[in-house]
């Protein structure tokens, strides 16, 4: 699967976030407290050492509760100024015109502080939040690059919808036409029965059915149906915890939650591609054996139908003139071809099994007792071939014993037919591939044939390469291998079949 590029949060936040009561109370008693040191010193502390607490409160209230605070706290030090130090004292009269151009100036000055510590309280708290939330974007960005399946498409977003709401998460699928579990975040979270009436909205009118707000009767979690390739009944539900708007971080972990939906969907879309791709090319690979089928039945069936026929039509016309030997002979070439027939009939049924899209029933089998199978299936079919077997213990793989022996047994075959002499049978481990190899000392493949047996493609099989060779093929292609021919070093054809061993070969 191609890697997923990291997303990018728009920055649209308003950099002034709303205030909070704990920001007032905490800058009240900031200043409070100054104004108790202030007062109780009010004789031996100067104005200006006065004016310069008051402003530190503003400088702390701002840089711990935002800009909107600080701004209070520049009010609220102004009115504590000029209760203590502005005649008449203990009031908020003003006695003389130049103390009000005295408390305008400090008003400035602390509205300023108020400003500049505030607005660098929201730069950090923006900064901050913005990173949480691209870790978690980056974060699901790589997770969703490996998943194969919608569960784990599941997981992933529901782990990192937990981490972004900073509360419960879950993900719900429909089966059978009703949604079920598929992930949540804590582990083991039940949701209410508002929750899964939500859930179900959201998933039968694919839209968004948001969480109720705090104190009023609802779904605690907001509810998005993801986008996908497979239509309404195949899309999962996704849902997650209401954020507090009054989270400085809100928005941010918002455009988070989106990004990781729009993800999500994404991987979901890619999914379903995939095994759309990956059903067109079991298509095209049916089609393909469909046509190496019909290009070798007319050089494979033809010749033996046309020996029982000249048999038949000499018995028949010729019979009473024939002698018993002659008579014999062609009984038996009846025989044979007959014979003949039946195999290729068997193979017609292999070869129509695999190009139809069967599912192969996968097992854990011993290659080498598969090897042995088809090399003693061979010696009764022909008594009179030399057929060795030199087969050394071998890992288990996931394989269909029956296609497996009928590969390697049409190989043999085809050994027997072309390349008199002594035929090995012989089994290799190569790195994490297994190896069955039929060797023969004949005069070797033709080029069309050899070059056509290590390409992908089933079509177009070259004359001559009969049925039993593109049989092998697309047994070995079923099974996950590949089917290869090189020639041998002492003369003759080596015909491979490579099949994958599992990391767990069931040794």
């Amino acid at each position: 699967m191609e890697p997923v590029e990291t997303p990018r949060l728009n920055d649209n936040r308003r950099w002034m976030t709303a205030p909070t009561l704990g920001g007032f109370i905490g800058a009240a008693l900031i200043l409070i407290a100054i104004g108790t040191v202030v007062g109780s010193a009010r004789h031996v502390l100067p104005e200006s050492v006065a004016i310069l607490l008051f402003m530190m409160g503003v400088l702390v209230s701002a840089a711990g509760f935002g800009f909107w605070v600080g701004i209070a706290s520049a009010i609220g030090a102004l009115a504590g100024f000029n209760f203590l130090y502005v005649e008449p004292h203990f009031s908020l009269h003003i006695g003389e015109p130049q103390d009000i151009i005295k408390l305008v100036v400090f008003l400035l000055a602390a509205g300023i502080t108020g400003l500049i510590s505030g607005r660098l309280r929201e730069q950090v708290d923006a900064a901050e939040g913005r990173a949480r939330a691209l870790e978690v974007v980056s974060q699901v960005s790589s997770d969703l690059t490996h998943v194969s399946s919608q569960s784990e498409i599941a997981k992933v977003a529901v782990r990192h919808l937990n981490a972004l709401a900073q509360g419960p998460a879950l993900a719900l699928g429909p089966v059978d036409g009703q949604l079920r579990m598929l992930a949540s975040e804590p582990e083991g979270y039940l949701p209410d029965a508002s929750e899964l009436e939500a859930a179900d909205v959201a998933w039968r009118r694919g839209r968004p059915e948001f969480a109720a707000a705090h104190g009023w009767n609802g779904s605690r979690l907001t509810f998005y149906p993801l986008s996908g390739d497979g239509g309404k009944s195949a899309t999962p539900v996704l849902g997650h915890a209401r954020i507090s708007p009054d989270r400085r971080d809100h928005g941010w972990r918002e455009q988070a939650i989106d990004v990781v939906l729009q993800q999500s969907g994404q991987a979901m879309q890619r999914l379903s591609l995939s095994e759309a791709a990956e059903n067109e090319r079991r298509r095209a690979t049916s089609e393909q054996m469909r046509a190496a089928l019909l290009a070798s039945l007319s050089h494979d069936l033809r010749t033996p139908l046309a020996t029982i026929l000249g048999s038949v039509t000499t018995l028949r016309e010729l019979g009473d003139t024939l002698a018993p030997a002659a008579q014999d002979d062609l009984l038996a070439a009846i025989e044979e071809e007959t014979g003949r027939l039946g195999r290729y009939v068997e193979k017609l049924l292999q070869l129509t099994r695999l190009q139809s899209g069967m599912e192969v029933h996968l097992a854990w089998v011993d290659a080498g007792d598969a090897a042995l199978a088809s090399v003693n299936r061979a010696r009764r079919a022909w008594p009179n071939a030399r057929i060795e077997i030199a087969m050394p213990t071998l890992p288990m793989i996931r394989a269909e014993a029956g296609l497996l022996e009928q590969a390697v047994f049409n190989l043999i075959e085809n050994a027997v037919k072309y390349a008199p002499g002594v035929i090995r049978v012989t089994g290799a481990l190569d790195d994490r591939t297994l190896v069955l190899s039929v060797e023969d000392r004949g005069r070797g493949l033709p080029q069309p044939i050899t070059e056509w047996l290590s390409s992908d493609s089933m079509t177009r099989a070259p004359q001559g390469s009969g049925l039993g060779l593109p049989i092998s093929k697309g047994i070995a292609r079923s099974l996950g291998g590949t089917i290869a021919a090189h020639r041998n070093p002492q003369g003759g054809t080596v015909i491979e079949i490579r099949l994958p061993v599992p990391e767990d070969h069931g040794a």
